[in-house]
């Protein structure tokens, strides 16, 4: 990139051609207020808040839509624009009903923030007293249009970032408010996917999360803390929130992030609900059918003298969540499997990362990994969805796969014998008449594959190795019972792809065979990022390596024969499938750590 160089309030600032001029100043430590401007969005200059005055140019500018030119001369901090923006300012608060002691978002409010900035004490025109209804229909989230500057960061967030296009404008100026599909409201929406990024990128108290208004604000919070959410195979990035020893409110890091600081409604309103204060906090024992409190001393002291008598008949399990920590993870393998001397330990989704694993195993020694990150999704230019749901198994992924789809003009490939979760914007959908993600058909697409690129290498020396592609093509579509013609749509959509990415389901991810088969048809396909190959499993949890590096057992042993004791250690995360819980229960003596 070129570089320019601009003078602002009189300082050299470096950029490069194309940078607006507010992206020129923020790189340099200059500050412009903004309130519609939100970074990794589209800018749109209508808040008209970050307008500066350039030399030579009658006119204030956007600094945010603005490009940046070399030997530009920038003013932003002259008394024109401080008036300016202060009765911006004024309008903005008189158009609405902008009463901050009565705002949950007050002390947290960008619209407060910078009214306190450009001194504004009292609003010298008559207030509007605007009455939209407060839209409470959403079980998580509520709209007060009263409160709203329509600077359409939710509108921008839900469309350029989730994917989901929920959100728009409907009417316009003073009657202009933000609507959910065709002007239904948020509870009645058929789109919305619960995520919260609106929320989050919300400046004033217009979009708030109901539980976070008794939680606390940001600034009643003592620390915040950046971790990764264990919740699902994407491991998304967030912040929390901490107050009181407990997690207060969780976000995402930005929409600026390669990510574009997504999270599903699991882990914006899950997380924090996992510290919530009706927790247990002391010991319970169970007597007949009900529990009492009991001290540490003596739960303790019951938990090792079993644990004593169940060692000496070998008769001892342990179970751990993949939710939990590598250092977790790590102290109980050594614990159980090392000390103890125990062949007994597993985790709750065993079954599913134990075919994950061995369907690796190939591919270990190769140097390469044979995944890659669910957000390099939105490099791709063709997606394959190869039997995943992934609105329920990985709701982010399925938001990567729509902005991939409907902004990058990525194709969509759906690959499914129970449905197509992406009906409207899918190129091409093969139902598959077998089982998900039959092995055979993935190893003949491979070899589809690999033979069109030798037909084509071959042109001109015979038809002999376009009959092959034939052929190939013919076994796979007769193995797995579709139309060639749409067999074909795939192989072609594939072949002429820089970088295509394949989404397993969990019941892809679970079968060792499909796990193999799938990352060989990516390796033929040319499906490599940075990172590794360009698989995005969808297994059951943010430590799934972990686990299986650490405590994850060679077969199942879990309802295969009765134990006296079995010691179970969870963050939250019991298994609720009727089978487990009885081969738990059948157990003499079960501790619960949680």
């Amino acid at each position: 990139m070129k570089e320019i160089t601009l003078t602002i309030d009189g300082k050299q600032c470096k950029g490069e051609h194309g940078d607006t001029i507010l992206t020129v100043a923020r790189r340099n430590d200059v500050y412009i207020p903004t309130l519609c401007f939100l970074e990794g969005l589209t800018p749109i200059g209508s808040c008209r808040m970050c307008v500066v005055e350039v030399e030579k140019n009658p006119k204030l500018l956007t600094a945010c839509t603005t490009p940046a030119q070399d030997g530009m001369i920038v003013h932003t901090q002259t008394e024109t624009l401080f008036d300016y923006r202060k009765q911006l300012l004024e309008l903005l608060f008189a158009g609405r009903n902008h009463f901050c002691m009565y705002c949950s978002q007050s002390g947290d409010c960008e619209l407060q923030r910078l009214a306190i900035e450009h001194g504004m004490d009292h609003v010298r025109y008559p207030y509007l007293y605007s009455d939209f209804e407060n839209d409470a229909t959403h079980p998580e989230f509520q709209i007060d249009h009263n409160r709203c500057v329509l600077c359409l960061r939710c509108i921008r967030v839900c469309a350029e970032k989730v994917g989901a296009h929920t959100l728009d404008l409907k009417d316009r100026g003073w009657n202009a408010k933000i609507i959910a599909d065709l002007g239904n409201k948020l509870g009645e929406s058929e789109t919305c996917v619960d995520c919260g990024a609106c929320a989050q990128v919300c400046p004033t108290g217009t979009i708030t999360i109901r539980e976070f208004a008794y939680r606390g604000r940001r600034s009643d919070c003592d620390d915040v803390v950046e971790s990764v959410c264990p919740l699902c195979a994407v491991g998304c990035k967030f912040k929390g929130y901490v107050r009181t020893g407990s997690i207060a409110r969780v976000e995402g890091l930005g929409t600026d992030e390669p990510d574009g600081g997504q999270l599903c409604y699991k882990g914006r309103l899950e997380l924090p609900r996992s510290t919530e204060s009706d927790r247990i906090h002391v010991p319970m024992i169970r007597e007949g059918v009900h529990y009492r409190e009991a001290t540490w001393e003596e739960a303790l002291s019951k938990v090792a003298a079993e644990f004593a008598r169940a060692t000496k008949k070998k008769s001892v399990g342990a179970l751990v969540s993949s939710l939990c920590t590598d250092e977790e993870l790590a102290i109980f393998s050594r614990f159980f499997r090392d000390a103890m001397q125990m062949d007994r330990l597993d985790t709750f989704d065993g079954d599913v990362l134990r075919g994950f694993r061995d369907g690796l195993e190939p591919f270990r020694k190769q140097g390469v990994r044979p995944f890659t990150a669910a957000h390099n999704i939105l490099e791709s230019d063709c997606i394959v969805n190869l039997c995943a749901n992934p609105d329920e198994e990985a709701p982010v992924v399925a938001s990567y796969i729509r902005v991939g789809t409907l902004k990058n003009e990525a194709s969509l490939v759906n690959i499914c014998s129970k449905g197509n979760p992406f009906k409207g914007i899918t190129d091409v959908d093969i139902r598959l008449k077998q089982s998900c993600g039959d092995a055979e058909l993935l190893f003949a697409l491979a070899k589809t594959i690999i033979s069109l690129k030798l037909a084509e290498d071959d042109i001109g020396k015979g038809t002999e190795a376009l009959n092959a592609y034939r052929d190939s093509l013919n076994q796979a579509a007769e193995a797995a019972g579709v139309d060639s013609e749409d067999l074909e749509k795939l192989v072609l959509c594939l072949k002429g792809s820089k970088k295509p990415v394949f989404v397993l389901g969990r019941a892809v991810s679970e079968n060792p065979k499909e796990v193999t088969a799938a990352i060989n048809l990516a390796i033929a396909s040319g499906a490599f990022f940075e990172d590794g190959i360009g698989v995005v499993p969808l297994v059951s949890s943010g430590n799934s390596l972990g686990t299986i590096n650490t405590v994850l057992a060679e077969k199942a042993w879990l309802g295969k024969e009765d134990l006296d004791f079995l010691y179970v250690f969870s963050t939250g995360l019991i298994p609720e499938d009727e089978e487990s819980l009885a081969d738990i229960s059948r157990t003499r003596f079960v501790v619960v750590q949680s």
